[in-house]
């Protein structure tokens, strides 16, 4: 037993001095190469901003200090509809069946909903390509730009606008490349142009009632001429809380939406500011919508820069938040 028993000694120290020369070997390996960083990925941030366009709800700096339950407070700017599981099917068999629909902007699936599942409506890409896909079209199949090159024919498109009944959403942060064609959007060197979107698109039917989240004073109200603009446009200044407060630029109203009003008006939470314009009234757009942007700072007038080009961005997220702080995880 003596004999056995120093053998199974000796086995166990072999075993022990084999596993102490593993644990320094690996010691020595991890000093001369210890471990590298994880490789940054697009979506990390620089001081705070995130580096990559079109980032998840809540990856832009708070800046107004906005909580979920002053959200939760906050009214509708524009009331989206209810979802409806009939009508979406019904309109998914429309479309297999190539049959005429409402509005061929209608591409609507689950894949595309935003997370509020209660409403029904879209989030639009409208980065690079997809601008070309997205063109509006009739009924019948004929294709308009998004925008269009004249106010005559802005005039003319708006005397037989076919309405839509579908409501959307354009995103915040978002490069649209290819969209911004007028004249207002011309540079002289391509690191100047303007294509990064500042603000948050709502797109419903013509005459779609907007409201004022929150109490508010009328900054400034008016009409942007130029094709590609607002077209009517009212500015207010909120006051989100005791020490925080945005001016909110609700632009592409109808005409409608600016008689009455005057700079200094008080304006009531959930009192209607106006109502989605047409394509003669909201700038040359087809597609009807309200462009919802939040500043930091009063704008010298009835304006601010809706998009942005790519050398701006970076200043333009501290000075323009996201609305979704506002509007809710709209995508």
């Amino acid at each position: 037993m003596s004999g056995r028993r120093a053998i199974i000694q000796g086995r166990n120290i072999l075993i022990i001095l084999m596993m102490c020369a593993y644990t320094r070997s690996a010691a020595l390996s991890a000093t001369d190469n210890p471990p590298q960083p994880a490789p940054s990925t697009a979506s990390s941030s620089i001081g705070g901003l995130p580096q990559a366009t079109l980032q998840a709800f809540g990856s832009y700096p708070n800046l107004l200090n906005i909580t979920h339950e002053m959200r939760e407070n906050f009214h509708p700017v524009v009331k989206l509809p209810k979802s409806n599981k009939w009508k979406v099917w019904l309109r998914k068999r429309m479309k297999s069946n190539k049959r005429d629909v409402d509005d061929a902007n209608d591409t609507c699936d689950d894949s595309q909903r935003g997370p509020m599942k209660t409403y029904d409506y879209i989030v639009k890409d409208y980065t690079g390509k997809n601008n070309v896909d997205n063109d509006v079209i009739l009924q019948g199949g004929k294709k308009v730009p998004q925008l269009l090159p004249t106010r005559e024919d802005a005039l003319e498109f708006a005397k037989t606008q076919k309405q839509s009944k579908l409501f959307d959403v354009g995103r915040y942060d978002e490069d649209r490349r290819g969209m911004y064609t007028s004249s207002l959007f011309d540079v002289k060197d391509e690191e100047n142009r303007r294509t990064i979107h500042m603000g948050i698109d709502i797109g419903g039917p013509v005459g779609v009632k907007v409201y004022s989240f929150v109490e508010g004073v009328i900054h400034s109200l008016g009409y942007n001429r130029a094709i590609g603009d607002y077209g009517y446009v009212i500015v207010v200044e909120h006051q989100i809380s005791a020490s925080s407060r945005c001016w909110a630029l609700y632009g592409h109203l109808d005409a409608d939406s600016i008689k009455g009003k005057q700079v200094g008006q008080q304006i009531k939470k959930g009192e209607v500011i106006g109502r989605i314009g047409d394509t003669s009234e909201n700038g040359g757009w087809t597609g009807t919508h309200l462009h919802f942007q939040i500043a930091l700072r009063p704008p010298k007038t009835h304006d601010m820069p809706g998009v942005v080009s790519l050398k701006d961005r970076e200043n333009a997220l501290l000075q323009y938040v996201d609305p979704r702080y506002i509007l809710g995880e709209l995508y």
